[in-house]
Parts: C-alpha cells; sequence; structure tokens
C-alpha cells in the first residue's frame, strides 16, 4: 500500500466515525427506515466520500443486508434490536463499520457482548496472526457472556473497489493457517445471537442488493445505456433500486427488475440473510489497517 492509498483509507475512517456518531442519535422507535437509510448516504457524500454500499438496517431477527427499497413506509418497531452497517469509500479505498442499538433493555447484554468480542478480536491483530486466532478471541468472549456466534458469518479483507477479496475471518476457532499480512484491510465483524438460537443464518426469499459479478462484454439489450452508465458509476462495488432510482430519475415501472433479470448472472445478489431459528442478532463491526506489531483501528 503506497501512502496515497493510506491517506485514503484514513479519510474514508474519519467520515465513517462522525457518521456513524450521528446516526447512533437517530436510531429511535417511529424513525423511518428508509429516511434512515437516506440520511446516512447523503451524509457520507456531505462529507466528501461515497457510500460503499447501500446502508443496511437490520431488525431484530435479520442480519445482513436489508436495505429499503424506494417508497418503502417501515418504521423502527418499539422494543427492537437495530444494526446499522455503513461503509464509505474514498476513491474506491473502503472502510466497513456496523452498531446495534438496543430499543430494549433485555437486549442490552448481547450488544455488549458483540461489542466486547470486537474489542478482544481486535487486540489480537497484528502481521503474523492466524485468522483462527482473531476468530477464537471472539467466540471466547461471546461464549463467556452467555450467548453464541453466528457460525456463518465472517470478517473480510478489503481490498481497492472490492469490499469482499482475499481472507474471510471466521468468528469461531478455525483450523485455518492463514494469516493476517502487514498493510492488509480487513474488517473483523462478531455477530451475536442467543444461547438458545441456531447460531446460522438463511436466505429470505427477498433480495434487495446486487453489484456486476463482471461487466457483460459485448451487451447489447434493451437497457444497454443503462447498464453502461451503471457500470461506471457503482463499477465492482454494491448498489440498490433506491440508488437506480436516483441515477436515472427517469426509469418508471418496473424498469430495475428488468434490467437485473436480463443481466442474470452477470451480478452477484445479496438475499436478506434471517437467523434461522428467528432469534435476535446483535453486530459489531470495525476496519482495521494491519501494521508490524498492532492494527490501526480505522472506523472507531
Amino acid at each position: 500500500m503506497n501512502e496515497e492509498e493510506r491517506e485514503k483509507y484514513f479519510a474514508a475512517g474519519e467520515i465513517a466515525k462522525r457518521v456513524k456518531k450521528e446516526t447512533r442519535q437517530r436510531v429511535k422507535a417511529g424513525v423511518k427506515i428508509l429516511d434512515l437509510c437516506e440520511e446516512v448516504e447523503d451524509r457520507i457524500r456531505q462529507l466528501g466520500g461515497l457510500p460503499a454500499f447501500p446502508c443496511n438496517i437490520g431488525l431484530d431477527e435479520v442480519a445482513a443486508h436489508f436495505t429499503p427499497p424506494p417508497g418503502f413506509e417501515g418504521e423502527i418497531p418499539q422494543g427492537s434490536l437495530v444494526k446499522v452497517d455503513l461503509g464509505v469509500h474514498v476513491d474506491g479505498c473502503i472502510v466497513d463499520t456496523a452498531f446495534t442499538i438496543p430499543l430494549s433493555q433485555g437486549d442490552r447484554e448481547m450488544v455488549e457482548a458483540a461489542e466486547k468480542s470486537l474489542e478482544k478480536a481486535s487486540g489480537v491483530l497484528r502481521s503474523g496472526v492466524k485468522i483462527s486466532q482473531v476468530g477464537e478471541a471472539v467466540e471466547n468472549t461471546v461464549k463467556s457472556k452467555g450467548f453464541k456466534v453466528i457460525r456463518n458469518l465472517t470478517g473480510h479483507q478489503i481490498d481497492r473497489f472490492n469490499l469482499h477479496a482475499g481472507l474471510s475471518i471466521p468468528n469461531l476457532k478455525s483450523f485455518s493457517t492463514e494469516k493476517l499480512k502487514r498493510d492488509m484491510v480487513v474488517a473483523i465483524e462478531p455477530f451475536v445471537t442467543l444461547a438458545d438460537g441456531v447460531g446460522e443464518v438463511g436466505e429470505a426469499s427477498l433480495t434487495y442488493i446486487y453489484r456486476f459479478k463482471h461487466f457483460p462484454s459485448g451487451y447489447k439489450g434493451g437497457f444497454s445505456s443503462h447498464v453502461e452508465k451503471m457500470q461506471s458509476t457503482f463499477r465492482t462495488l454494491p448498489f440498490c433500486e433506491r440508488w437506480f432510482s436516483s441515477l436515472f430519475k427517469e426509469a418508471g415501472g418496473n424498469m430495475f427488475n428488468k434490467i437485473v433479470e436480463e443481466l442474470g448472472k452477470n451480478l452477484v445478489s445479496y438475499p436478506v440473510l434471517v437467523e434461522k431459528s428467528r432469534r435476535r442478532i446483535a453486530q459489531a463491526e470495525d476496519t482495521f489497517l494491519i501494521l508490524e506489531d498492532s492494527a490501526v483501528n480505522l472506523t472507531s
């Protein structure tokens, strides 16, 4: 990583810190979920960055990948467990961070378990550490608090314009011998549920977020001008219908769904992920720059 890229990661991190702090104050019962997501994304832009992916709001048992479609009227319910996951990039240098707000006293201990496990994991981060050691730190902390990790969700390495690159970093002890290396950027993100939960997520039937897997070379479909503009705008980063509607204000009806259907195998889809036993989930996440003997938390 050169010095220019390093500065861009730090700049993205500073924006994420500020937006996260401001957004924590906005998470209250009765707030419209669509308004909250758009405020997060607009604030990122105002501060000089760009959203690295659509803002995710996960309520209760929803772990990831829900972002509201245009016109969505849903509000944050009383007593819910609210996860906010946001990403910022500066010229493709991405940071990814998430937090959970418990609107019920009964969920506070689970949120604290997620946050403490992230703190413990951050303490072992440095060049040469096995990713299994990171997962072990998360799992041991969560178990000691009386909760269970979500086994099939992981942290991830981040590269320029690539949110999920290279390593997947488990939230439990594994047999992997892969190691962290200096100048890697990694997101550590424990997901925690109740001890009697399955501890795994499954895919719901709804999908709101996509990204280009590869650009369809020679595409001559009926939406070629739209696809070309989507490619140049979103590149390899995730996008959603809200962003499409903003990009093409003249687009009406079912155009986004028609394009998604037509592009098919050229897209990666991200279905909403839900805890299999419908137990509530708490999440904590920060992005770190790995150094020789430690790591810099870029987002907190």
